[in-house]
């Protein structure tokens, strides 16, 4: 009889340990969380989760968005620091389609946050510009982050995104319109005007026709100078 109660003793004991082995207690309870949110300032838009493509912010090539991180830690408060998350570190790398304007070369934004006390927040924000030209891309951009108990044995970790739609602008060109200008007559000066009215009305006949005319007036010119000639020299010798 008292060897089965020791039995039975060993056994609860062992179910016991091995349930302590399986999901050990934590003294240390951070619960660490991370949000991002999106903004079009081009646009002066409001502050978006924007968690998924129906909910994602619209904007167009070089619009400038503002990007908001927030990391807390969501543990109960408690005066021994149990629950403060250390080591807090918040990583972002911006997608293609994006370009941080302070410094465009930069594509990875990493934050040492440090100690996140239970019920802080901490926020950072930047600010992009809009370098995609492709209209409908879905420009998903992720922030994770991660961190520890102060004990280091209860590790944190997590991710959220904000998505971007694009939309390319439709360009309409207008259609091209042919006018037709009349000429402006130049000026004419009053000489000019007076040499145009002071013009034959047409030019004199210098043709075969008038070169015969004038041919038989010499010769009839002639004929009678040479009649009024004899009949002088008659009456002279008359005399």
């Amino acid at each position: 009889m008292n060897r089965i109660k020791l039995l039975a003793a060993a056994s609860i004991t062992g179910i016991v340990l091995a349930t302590s082995v399986a999901s050990p207690a934590f003294a240390w309870h951070p619960q660490g969380a991370i949000q991002k949110e999106v903004q079009n300032q081009t646009a002066g838009g409001a502050l978006s989760d924007a968690n998924n493509a129906a909910a994602a912010v619209s904007a167009k090539p070089g619009d400038v968005l503002r990007y908001v991180i927030t990391v807390s830690n969501n543990g109960a408060p408690d005066s021994h620091g149990y629950n403060d998350m250390a080591k807090t570190v918040m990583t972002d790398t911006l997608p293609a389609g994006v370009a941080l304007i302070s410094d465009a070369s930069q594509t990875t934004i990493t934050e040492n946050i440090g100690t996140v006390k239970p019920g802080q927040k901490v926020t950072k924000e930047y600010m992009v510009k809009v370098t995609s030209t492709q209209d409908g891309q879905l420009i998903q951009n992720q922030a994770c982050f991660t961190g520890n108990s102060t004990a280091n044995d209860n590790a944190q970790k997590g991710c959220d995104v904000a998505d971007v739609k694009v939309t390319v602008p439709v360009t309409v060109t207008p259609p091209t319109t042919t006018t037709t200008s009349t000429p402006t007559p130049a000026p004419t000066t009053p000489q000019v005007q007076a040499a145009a009215t002071t013009q034959p009305e047409s030019l004199p006949n210098t043709g075969p026709g008038a070169m015969a005319a004038v041919i038989v007036a010499v010769f009839a010119s002639a004929a009678v100078y040479a009649l009024y000639m004899t009949r002088f020299k008659r009456r002279a010798a008359h005399n």
